[in-house]
Formats: structure tokens, sequence, C-alpha cells
């Protein structure tokens, strides 16, 4: 993998080159969050409110919202509901949390609306009579030892009273003084606490422990279904895979280090590429693809292509000699590219012929081909199939065999045009044929003049 960024072009080439895979992978996305929403998707809830009255602390908050979640209370709830299920499987359909100002929310799932209200309801009044329960028999333990305190304490206000009336009777008998005065006022103030403190115990001792739950937010039945639902998880799964689909095809393109550009190919092998030359496709195309962008048109016979006689023009025009046309063994487009080559040079008389054609294996690159009679070789070649390293291995092979490469072909995949368009075509190129040809010409002339 090369250290270069990922760069805009990629990106536009991948989706270009991948954008049919890509819409595959983002519909199996989609069918995948789709199916999980049979599992994920809650359904329908809804939530019942239960006040938690007295001063708790947070830790009894949370204790309370366990105990709504609790086997003993779920097994009720089931049994009330007559649903032929268990506590047990309506754990995973009830959720309880204490939320600000002491309310604790119970939050219901079902597959209907009516069956969620009635399961949530269900459960907070189960919860408010276990509640009860707990609280009357911890009250009913706790309250007689309460009591007991109670009348102890009463009973030693009673003797601390009677201690206070026995001194206010002894201060009252001797002479009045200073001290005298200050003692009965400090006696009379200890009396009236006294009687207070009675009146509060006696309060305490009536008083009811009013800690008990109250449901005072029954559920509503929901009109929709909760978050996330399956159009949420079909989207979500879509979204997941076009990202991950696409970031999979950028890692592929950047680690690819093969050749596209026929300028990176030509400094590759240190030779110009002399042209690209069309190859009809020999693939059956399915009839689904046709609004598909087609690659370029080629016509059936390679000596009337105006294309393949401009290649052949450009490799003839330095060397008088034939020349020895390289394929690599793996690369069937090169193949065809080079038999179109070798048809139109024989079907010219005018032009030189080739002489042999060479396969070469890219991995292991030697060309056995030896003969004083070819000037040099020609590399065709279709883009994206040779690296940077395969293409200098070849181009060493060449040289080695004491036929050096005189320059190199593009091999590009071409459809078969309907035959109007192709005569139209090749009279146009062929033209631009005649006027490239006529201006080297001109130009051969006027260097032998001067």
């Amino acid at each position: 993998m090369t250290d270069e960024v990922v760069r805009l072009s990629m990106i536009g080439q991948v989706l270009r080159g991948r954008w049919l895979a890509l819409t595959a992978i983002t519909i199996a996305g989609a069918l995948v969050g789709a199916a999980a929403s049979l599992v994920v998707s809650p359904g329908y809830t809804t939530t019942s409110q239960v006040l938690l009255r007295g001063q708790q602390a947070d830790t009894v908050f949370d204790a309370q919202a366990e105990l709504a979640t609790s086997s003993t209370v779920l097994d009720r709830a089931a049994a009330a509901l007559g649903w032929e299920a268990t506590g047990a499987d309506l754990r995973d359909s009830v959720d309880a949390e204490v939320s600000e100002g002491g309310l604790l929310e119970i939050t219901g799932a079902a597959d209907t609306p009516r069956a969620a209200q009635q399961l949530t309801d269900q459960v907070a009044t189960e919860y408010v009579t276990f509640a009860n329960e707990l609280i009357t028999t911890t009250t009913d333990a706790s309250t007689q030892v309460r009591l007991e305190r109670l009348e102890a304490l009463r009973q030693q206000v009673e003797i601390t009273n009677q201690q206070i009336n026995r001194l206010h009777r002894a201060a009252t008998q001797g002479d009045l003084t200073l001290d005298t005065v200050r003692a009965r006022t400090e006696l009379e103030s200890l009396r009236n606490d006294l009687a207070e403190a009675m009146s509060q115990l006696d309060e305490a001792a009536a008083s009811p422990g009013g800690q008990e739950p109250l449901v005072i937010g029954p559920a509503a039945v929901p009109t929709s279904t909760a978050p996330p639902t399956m159009a949420h998880l079909a989207a979500g799964g879509a979204a997941v895979f076009l990202l991950l689909g696409g970031f999979g095809f950028l890692l592929a393109a950047r680690a690819d280090t093969r050749l596209r550009d026929s300028s990176e190919i030509g400094a590759a092998l240190g030779v110009p590429v002399s042209g690209t030359l069309p190859v009809p496709d020999e693939r059956v195309r399915p009839k689904l693809l046709w609004w598909r962008s087609h690659p370029q048109p080629a016509t059936d016979d390679p000596g009337d292509d105006p294309q393949v006689r401009r290649v052949l023009h450009r490799l003839a025009a330095h060397d008088d000699r034939p020349l020895l046309l390289v394929a690599a063994d793996d690369d069937p487009l090169a193949h065809r590219a080079v038999t179109r080559l070798a048809m139109a040079a024989g079907a010219d008389e005018t032009r030189r012929t080739v002489l042999r054609i060479a396969h070469i294996d890219p991995e292991q690159p030697v060309l056995d081909v030896v003969s004083d009679d070819v000037g040099g070789a020609v590399l065709v070649i279709s883009a994206g199939t040779r690296t940077g390293w395969e293409l200098v291995g070849i181009s060493l092979a060449c040289t080695d065999a004491g036929h050096a490469l005189a320059g190199s072909v593009l091999a590009q995949r071409a459809t078969r045009p309907a035959t109007s368009q192709a005569s139209q075509t090749a009279a146009e190129q062929e033209q631009a044929v005649r006027q490239e040809e006529t201006a080297e010409t001109g130009q051969a002339t006027q260097a032998e003049s001067s």
C-alpha cells in the first residue's frame, strides 16, 4: 500500500467502477437491518408513573426500581395477564427507572399497543401491591418496638416532671431572693419544654408511616412503534454496509499498484505509448445493463480500422525493419490486439510486416526470440494489468534479448457499433489519419531539403 492519501479522483474512480457492487452491498445492508428489526426493535412501548412517597435516599430509589422488575412482581403480573408467559419471559419487556422528583417510571413493550398498555399497568399494580405488603410487614414489627420506646420515654418524662415539681415547691418555701426567682423561672421553662415533648411523643405514636407508593399516571395506549423501527434499522444497515463497502474498495484501489494511465505506463517502460488500439469486446453483456455507458466502438475488420492504421503508421515512422509484437501471457485483450495489428500489417503491402509475435511471462520475464532481422519490440498491454516493476522487468527482458522496446500500444476494450455509425466513424478517423500522414510527410520532406 502506498503512502499517498486517498484523493477525490480515486473516490470518483471507485464510484464509477464499483457503483453496481456498492448498490448491491447497500441493498444487502438494508435487508440485514430489516431482518435485525424483527429481533432488536422493541415494538410498542408505554410508561406508567408511580409516586414514591416519603424522604428516601438515592440507594432506596434504586432498590425500588429493582423491586419493580423483580421476579415476584413479574410472576404475579404474568399470572394476572394470562398470556401463557412466565415472569422470566417478561423480564426483557419491562424496564423501570426513578426520575427526578421521586417518580418511578415503569416501561413495558409488546407487539401491539393494547398489549403494551396492559403489561405496563399490570406490572405497576403488582409492584404497588407488593411494596405495600413489604411496608406493612415491616411496620407490624417495627411499630411495636417504636411504641415500647415511646412509652419508656413518656415514663422518663413523667419522672422528670415530678422532680421539677418537687424542686419548685422547695424553692417556694424559703425567702424570696434573686436566686430563688431565677430558679423558679428556669424550672417553669423546663416544665413547658417537657409538655411540648410529651405532645410530640403522642403525635408520633398516633401518626401512620405514609411510605406507601401510589400510581399517579396509568399507561397510555401507544400510537406508533418505538425506535429503532424497521425503517431506522434498514436505513442504518444500508448506510453501514455502504460505508464499509466503499472503504473496502478504497483500500483495495489504494493497494492496487497496477498502472492505468498512459503516461505512467510510458514512464515505466521508458518509451512513449504509440497509441490506443480498440479491440472488439467478445464478452456477452447482460441485456439488463443496456443503459450502462459503453466503451469506444471498433470495426470488425482491422484493415479498415483507422485507429489500427494510425498505430501502425506511428510504429513504422522511425525504422524500416520489422517489429516484434510482445504481449503478456495473462493478458487476453492484448493478445487480440496483437492479432489485430498483425492482420492489419499483413494486409497493407505498403507497410513493413510483423516478423513474429512473442508472448512473455510477466512474473519471470524472459524473451527467447533472438533475430537480427527484427529492429525492435513493441509491447502491447491493456490498462490496469501490470505494475510498474513488471513493466520494467519486461522492458529489461526485451533489451537482454537484443530487441529494445521501440514503443508500446495500449489495448482498449470496445464494442461493435451499428453499420451506419461505424461507416461515419471510420470515415472521420480515415480523414484524420490522412491529415496526420500528410503532415508527417511534409515535415520529413522539409527536413531532407534543409
